[in-house]
């Protein structure tokens, strides 16, 4: 027996939920997705960040000039700004290099990030006159850290607070400070933390609620609200096109079902509307529960009529799913009120194969021969499969 099905979750509430705590969605993979989403944008955002921290981290080397005036000390620390710009600057390349790439934008962050705030302690050690100057200079970089640079919140937390345990380790070691003086640093390190933490934490956490509310509104305008399965939208997005472009690339098979409930007008005459929309539905779930999870669609293509495509699949393949699924729904019943409904469908299948020399170039053609199959089943009685090959501009040939 057969129930209804309700609108599957393509994006479920476990993927679309949020770790406050790390500020990231829970689910990784969908993480992913929004990382990649925001990585065009994040990557022009650091490039500009590394290139211009790079060239003031050395530009304030005059400061070690004024302080300590031109001694060895002096240049030995230009030298180190002069390292840690390299290393910006390498960041810089890395991410120009791999622009797809999420995970060498998070490490080229990082590396940023942790060789200007080693040596920044280095660089105060030799200044302690300057511990004001150094203690606002701090209060910029861990600014850049929280905010400027994209980074996982996670990770700038633990720049942040490691760079603040070095800075107060190399306070105390030093012992420069009386310790009301050093109580108050500490204090005001504890302060920049805390507001940074609260600021990144916030702008992640409204950057992530912003990218969910879109892909559920792409959701809600890609998929037939009655049955859950994508609407012709994506039809026209050139979704289905792309699958053929990647199998042409590949040398893969792809096939596509067409199929339509039989006499579905006789269903709504006889038992209503209501009883109609119920059997649309249990079809729509029998399909979406008999194809692949994140690799084949399923699309209601008008009406009673439902398209399955069907990536790295042959002829035989998608023949041998049509009709599991023909004999499932024929064998079936829909509850309806307190009685069944019982109904057959036709399926229609075209198939590109693997290594094809001719492939279509466009996906209407697939679309136009598995319509000429199902219509053919139709004026063979229904309640059957009949399957082609597209074979470009060969032409088609038939199967039973």
């Amino acid at each position: 027996m057969l129930k209804a099905a309700v609108l599957p979750q393509h994006l479920s509430t476990s993927s679309l939920a949020i770790d406050r705590h790390r500020a990231e969605f829970a689910d990784r993979a969908f993480e992913e997705r929004f990382l990649r989403y925001c990585l065009p944008e994040r990557n022009a955002q650091l490039k500009t960040s590394l290139l211009i921290s790079a060239a003031f981290y050395v530009v304030f080397g005059l400061t070690d000039l004024a302080t300590l005036g031109s001694t060895p000390t002096a240049w030995a620390m230009i030298g180190l700004r002069v390292i840690v710009a390299l290393v910006a600057v390498g960041a810089y390349l890395a991410i120009a290099r791999h622009p797809d790439s999420v995970p060498v934008s998070i490490r080229a962050t990082c590396a940023a990030l942790v060789a200007g705030l080693a040596v920044f302690p280095v660089l105060c050690w030799y200044q302690p006159a300057a511990m004001a100057w150094n203690l606002m200079s701090l209060a910029l970089i861990l600014m850049a850290v929280y905010v400027i640079f994209p980074n996982r919140f996670v990770y700038a937390v633990a720049i942040g607070i490691g760079a603040s345990v070095a800075f107060g380790a190399m306070l105390v070691i030093q012992g420069s400070l009386r310790m009301d003086d050093l109580v108050a640093l500490v204090l005001l390190l504890i302060l920049g933390n805390s507001l940074g933490c609260i600021a990144a934490r916030r702008f992640h956490l409204v950057q992530r609620e912003q990218f969910r509310s879109a892909m559920l509104l792409q959701e809600l305008a890609d998929r037939d609200p009655l049955t859950g399965c994508h609407n012709r939208r994506i039809l026209q997005s050139g979704l289905l096109d792309a699958e053929l472009a990647r199998a042409g690339r590949y040398g893969s098979a792809l096939s596509v079902i067409l199929c339509d409930i039989d006499h579905f007008k006789r269903i709504n005459d006889t038992h209503g509307h209501a009883a109609g929309d119920q059997v649309l539905g249990a079809f729509a779930g029998l399909l979406q529960s008999m194809v692949r999870d994140a690799v084949d669609t399923v699309v209601r293509y008008g009406g009673e009529e439902f398209l399955i495509v069907l990536p790295q699949t042959d002829l035989a393949g998608a023949q041998a799913l049509a009709e599991r699924i023909r004999a499932t729904f024929a064998e079936a019943a829909t509850p309806v009120g307190g009685q069944t409904v019982r109904a057959t469908a036709s399926f229609g299948v075209a198939s590109v194969p693997a290594l094809h020399p001719h492939p279509p170039a466009r996906f209407e053609a697939l679309i136009g021969a598995a319509d000429d199959a199902l219509y053919a089943v139709k004026r063979g009685g229904r309640n059957g499969v009949r399957g082609t090959v597209v074979a470009g501009v060969e032409g088609l040939r038939s199967y039973a």
